[in-house]
């Protein structure tokens, strides 16, 4: 079922006494899943963690999900999920169920090289620089031409020879798991857990599901964490809101995108343009803000700097 079939939030909220499960392709809903002080929720990030790394983890240890600014006026980031493993390697997990039109391969580069920098103290050697990942599941296509679930980036030379492999960016893409649900014994582990990202919600695919984790540990670990934090209901309120922001945002998108080629056509201004699509984005925070959104999710759900949110959230207490 979508938002659409909801006429009110206690309608959508009851979902949870029918038995439904939450959406963890939704922010809040993904973090929980991975991150509750549960012994299923610390395995299933354990077995995703080594699924995406492709490395074996003895321990890991949850850490702050903004990486400190190193000057004035720096561009904030914050992680969804953020990470060390117990060799010193460290992990940024993401996940974005709505394409914002920004460049995703730049935001990631940009995370990325944020996390390296966070944990080489000085008077370290080079040597010491911890290999880093950024994986984001994306609920969207990123790359059209590409059929691949899981994409792997690094800084390699043209023939293909790695620098140092300390880099790496994960992307993987839903939206492309119809083509791989029947290849369930010869995927990648990642593969699978793209599988139930995508489909352990959906009550038509629980038969795949099942499969899935009567297969790995950390997958059955998985859904049983979904399914402990979906009896929670402000867990259910959370997700509600995000659904309506998300759906919100792609509605606002659009209209700027048409107001921005209306706007082009009939005075080609692209200044005008704009600053009509910031605008837009300064309004739909302020909007949120008085829903009760906390500064750090309108900042990410808006893309304006946290700096400037904050700004308008202390405009709206005076």
């Amino acid at each position: 079922m979508t938002l659409e079939d909801f006429k009110t939030e206690e309608e959508y909220i009851s979902q949870m006494e029918h038995g439904a499960l939450l959406n963890p392709r939704i922010d809040s809903t993904f973090k929980a899943l991975f991150t509750q002080p549960t012994q299923e929720s610390h395995d299933a990030l354990h077995s995703f963690l080594e699924a995406a790394t492709e490395r074996k983890i003895k321990t890991f240890a949850l850490t702050a999900n903004d990486a400190p600014a190193e000057f004035a006026g720096q561009r904030g980031v914050s992680y969804d999920i953020a990470c060390v493993f117990d060799d010193g390697l460290a992990a940024d997990i993401e996940m974005q169920a709505v394409n914002q039109k920004y460049d995703y391969g730049k935001r990631s580069e940009y995370q990325v090289a944020r996390l390296e920098t966070t944990y080489l103290k000085k008077g370290d050697t080079w040597e010491k620089a911890p290999t880093v990942y950024q994986i984001t599941v994306l609920d969207f296509s990123y790359d059209a031409a590409c059929k691949d679930v899981v994409s792997r980036y690094a800084m390699r030379t043209k023939d293909g020879r790695e620098l140092s492999n300390s880099l790496n960016v994960i992307f993987i893409d839903l939206t492309k798991v119809d083509g791989i649900e029947g290849k369930l014994d010869t995927n990648s582990a990642l593969e699978n857990w793209a599988i139930f990202l995508k489909n352990a919600d959906n009550p038509t695919k629980r038969e795949i599901i099942n499969k899935l984790t009567g297969k790995e540990v950390g997958l059955m670990q998985a859904s049983k964490s979904l399914s402990s934090i979906s009896a929670d209901r402000d867990l259910w309120f959370a997700q509600y809101r995000q659904e309506i922001m998300e759906r919100d945002q792609l509605s606002s998108l659009a209209a700027m995108r048409r107001e921005g080629l209306e706007a082009g056509r009939a005075e080609g201004r692209a200044e005008g343009r704009a600053e009509g699509r910031a605008e837009a984005k300064i309004e739909t925070a302020r909007n949120y803000l008085l829903l009760g959104l906390s500064v750090e999710q309108v900042a990410k759900g808006s893309e304006l700097p946290l700096a400037e949110v904050q700004q308008i959230a202390d405009t709206l207490e005076k």
